[in-house]
């Protein structure tokens, strides 16, 4: 019975090595880098197609209602923040980091053989880069020649041998061999800042009003525009469009800040970017709106009405107030509404509260391309016509929070050290054999370089010139 339960045990634990082995095998497949990586380029150049977090109304006008249905199933109109595009993300980290893993340690292990107590100096015949010289004086003072030149050129050594037959190893650029390492890490940590992005962040898009207040999203604070401009080039052209933004906590202003394109304002993890404006659809500052009586051919002289605001209208009972406007006047019959077709002014249109004695009697719309359509007060034919409005500006801020950003920042630095040392740091080793000869000694050295041959002959040329200077 006993042995029958260790046979189970055994097998079971066989099954799960097996399967751990062929699961890192899987991890460590040049193969699955490849299929990865493509299959990110391919739906990063999806993603730059089909644009990013728009209406659907957008995706059936461009691509119809079936292949909106696609798009949406598999969220393409959000897609850096699908499923699938995070565990693509995160296969490749893990891929790196098993890669990272199992080519480390042999490295590692490789450069510390590579420092030996010892070595036959027949060795140094067989490198293409090799030089065999006579230098004067015994092997003690040459060894500390040696020694010196190698230190003035920044090499490390290691020193071995007895009295008159010396055996000198010098390396130098070591770190160098790791370029490769550092840029593992930094891209497993930008991975990493993506992911930590695509799971905590958001995107987002609002439009203020000039003295509006919007909710951030999950955030405790507010955003409020205080001014909008434009600045302009002397030939007219748009320089540089401007927002003043104060952020609100609570009933306290806690910071301003006039924002521009690619300057933007910066508040407890999330980014403001000025990203657009434009004059708002739904509503307008200020109108001028002229009085007409029914007997009358000319309407009276405008008086201006700020929007909200009740105005009286002189030389008649009434008052009026400007409670509504849209840019392209529509009527829908079934849901007895008004909206607007666009965001256009094809077909102004303000709507007005009127008042006599301070009793509402009206709330008419009066259109600015037919003020005589409609009569504003129909049981006595007197009509109010929009003469002049003056538009709301609105500015266009795009809300960004990532978290992630700064170990994407790190993930950066780190792959430029990796570079670097990829690139420009190389790995020297050199040999050197020291053995007195009557009076004089020999002295045989070479050794290798990662890269960048022309540079190690150069350097080996200085070495044996310090050798041989008396």
């Amino acid at each position: 019975m006993s042995d029958n339960l260790k046979d189970g045990r055994a097998k079971d634990a066989s099954i799960v090595k097996s399967f751990a082995s062929k699961l890192w095998a899987f991890f460590n497949s040049l193969k699955l880098t490849l299929f990865v990586l493509i299959s990110l380029a391919t739906v990063s150049i999806l993603g730059t197609v089909i644009e990013q977090n728009q209406p659907v109304e957008k995706y059936i006008e461009a691509y119809g209602s079936s292949w909106t249905r696609v798009i949406l199933y598999m969220r393409v109109n959000d897609m850096y923040h699908s499923l699938w595009f995070l565990a693509l993300l995160t296969m490749l980290s893990l891929n790196i980091i098993v890669c990272t893993i199992e080519r480390f340690p042999p490295k590692w292990k490789s450069l510390l053989r590579q420092r030996p107590d010892n070595f036959d100096p027949s060795i140094i015949d067989r490198f293409s880069n090799a030089r065999t010289v006579n230098v004067d004086g015994n092997a003690d003072a040459v060894r500390e020649k040696a020694l010196k030149a190698f230190k003035a050129r920044g090499f490390k050594t290691s020193l071995s041998g007895a009295s008159g037959d010396y055996r000198l190893y010098a390396w130098k650029g070591t770190i160098g061999r790791f370029g490769s390492d550092f840029t593992h890490v930094s891209l497993i940590l930008i991975l990493l800042g993506a992911i930590i992005g695509n799971i905590y962040g958001y995107k987002d898009f609002s439009g203020i009003y000039v003295g509006g207040t919007i909710t951030v999203p999950k955030a405790d604070f507010m955003l409020r525009l205080d001014k909008f401009w434009i600045d302009y080039y002397e030939t007219g052209q748009i320089r540089q469009y401007n927002s003043l933004l104060t952020v609100v906590e609570g009933d306290k202003e806690v910071m301003q800040k006039h924002i521009w394109v690619n300057e933007p304002l910066y508040y407890k993890g999330i980014r403001f970017y000025q990203s657009s404006y434009g004059v708002a659809w739904d509503k307008i500052e200020e109108a001028e709106i002229a009085f007409k009586k029914k007997a009358g051919k000319d309407p009276e002289p405008a008086i201006l009405v700020k929007w909200g605001e009740l105005a009286r209208v002189p030389g008649t009972p009434y008052s009026v107030k400007l409670v509504g406007y849209t840019a392209d006047f529509i009527y829908d019959e079934k849901t007895n509404t008004v909206g607007s077709r666009s965001g256009d002014a094809n077909n102004p249109a303000a709507n007005l509260e009127i008042y006599k004695a301070d009793r509402l009697i009206a709330r008419p719309w009066i259109f600015f391309k037919y003020p005589d359509a409609f009569p504003a007060i129909p049981e006595t034919g007197d009509n109010f016509i929009l003469t002049a409005y003056r538009g709301t500006m609105y500015s266009g801020i795009s809300i960004n929070k990532d978290p992630g950003t700064n170990v994407v920042w790190l993930g950066t630095a780190i792959m430029g050290v990796g570079f670097f040392l990829a690139f420009f740091v190389y790995h020297r080793r050199i040999w050197v054999s020291i053995r007195d000869s009557g009076g004089a000694s020999v002295v045989k050295l070479g050794g290798t370089i990662n890269k960048n041959t022309l540079v190690f002959e150069k350097e080996l040329k200085d070495i044996v010139e310090r050798l041989t200077k008396q």
